[in-house]
């Protein structure tokens, strides 16, 4: 059965990309505008949970409720606190400032994994050069409570979505942008107990046709099965936009064609996690009632 979506915010100022769900309402960012929005699903009625935000766009929570959010204008992971104030996490690895957080999962340790890519769109401030790669990067506490970064790929350009297995065993992370010189697909990292990764395995491989390289996953979550739900697509090359369900092992199960172009975040939300929300280039948040529920976290 195909999944009918429905336009329950927007359009706004530019894309909405990140979007979470707090366990009563649906968060979504609107970086052009640098807003964070809070959807009540029941009502649809939307109201402002944080501005002046300097383009946040993946956001995530922890197991224990900790809000973190990627802020790509300011080149750093800062989390918000209950009181309304924001707090800036580490900035430098080995003692450069990283380079333009994209999007993040947050582990049952409460260590936050993102994917550090680089970003056209200059940075707000003072200039500082980038680092010489572009990785998936982990932020940690050290034995002091400080936080600290460690990096966690070393074979990766252009990193995308991250999402973590709900045992919390394999790292999965899309790779590769549309248009660029290689395939965009779709890896699985084994990790080790010591966090750090194994080689991967490519899952999905996205083509390329007289049009370009097909758009890849930018946005992904997991069902109750443990199953992946990605957004990728768009109406430039390939098949078009849409969502689509992808097993642990590879198989993609499912594929629900959007009306909309450029689907960027997906999260479940709402009563029992029945409904996918998705955010879009269009400005607009999107909701499905889906023939399966997200997964529900320990």
């Amino acid at each position: 059965m195909s999944w009918q979506f429905e336009k329950v915010a927007g359009p706004y100022q530019g894309p909405t990309i990140g979007v979470a769900w707090d366990g009563e309402a649906v968060n979504f960012t609107v970086p052009n505008e640098g807003y964070i929005y809070r959807l009540n699903p029941t009502t649809n009625a939307t109201s402002e949970y944080r501005r002046y935000m300097r383009r946040i766009a993946g956001i995530g929570f922890a197991p224990d409720g900790d809000f973190f959010g990627c802020q790509e204008g300011s080149r750093r992971i800062v989390q918000f606190q209950k009181d309304g104030s924001t707090r800036t996490t580490a900035s430098f690895f080995e003692g450069v400032i990283h380079n333009h957080p994209n999007d993040l999962c947050v582990d049952k340790l409460g260590r936050v994994w993102f994917s550090d890519a680089y970003n056209p769109v200059p940075p707000i401030g003072i200039y500082r050069p980038p680092l010489s790669h572009a990785s998936v990067l982990r932020l940690e506490r050290d034995n002091n409570r400080a936080w600290r970064i460690v990096r966690v790929t070393q074979d990766t350009s252009a990193p995308r979505a991250v999402l973590l297995s709900p045992d919390e065993k394999t790292l999965y992370l899309s790779e590769g942008e549309a248009g660029g010189p290689r395939h965009c697909e779709l890896r699985a990292y084994p990790v080790r107990p010591d966090g750090g990764v194994g080689d991967c395995v490519s899952l999905v491989t996205f083509g390329i046709d007289d049009r370009g390289t097909h758009r890849g996953i930018e946005g992904m979550c997991l069902d109750g099965d443990g199953n992946i739900v990605a957004c990728c697509g768009s109406r430039q090359s390939g098949p078009g936009p849409m969502v689509i369900v992808i097993s642990p092992k590879g198989v993609v199960l499912e594929s629900h064609p959007l009306s909309f172009d450029m689907p960027m975040r997906c999260a479940f939300g709402g009563a029992n996690l029945a409904s996918l929300f998705v955010t879009s280039a269009d400005g607009g948040l999107y909701r499905a009632t889906a023939n399966r529920n997200g997964l529900q976290r320990k």
